[in-house]
């Protein structure tokens, strides 16, 4: 569809055309999308019924996913769960740099999140 309202040929990349009209790709909004969710369950601490732990709550001793505030993924043994998105979820919020993760609001995380997705194109 973008090729035809922008007259882009097939062999062309579409990417610099969603750059010049400012839009993210549907596998970043959905990461964002997760990622805002996991935000209003771990800042908001919101009551919910999901189940994510940080890493520092499995061990009892220090290591290095633990000193970066990561988070549990769990356990998954079918790709139906490992698509979840407290599973899915969890590992796109441990890639996220430390900054981003720690804002204080909604609204400068959800901007400082689009940012950061943006400026991978």
């Amino acid at each position: 569809m973008k090729r035809i309202i922008n007259n882009v040929p097939l062999n062309d990349h579409i990417t610099p055309r969603y750059v010049n009209l400012g839009l993210t790709k549907l596998p970043d909004i959905v990461k964002l999308c997760t990622c805002q969710l996991l935000y209003g369950h771990l800042i908001d601490e919101k009551p919910s019924n999901y189940t994510i732990s940080p890493v520092s709550e499995q061990h009892n001793y220090v290591t290095r996913s633990a000193s970066l505030q990561h988070l549990n993924p769990g356990f998954s043994r079918i790709n139906i769960r490992k698509f979840c998105p407290t599973v899915i979820g969890c590992c796109y919020w441990n890639d996220l740099p430390f900054s981003i993760r720690n804002l204080a609001t909604r609204k400068r995380f959800k901007k400082a999140l689009f940012q950061y997705y943006f400026a991978q194109y």
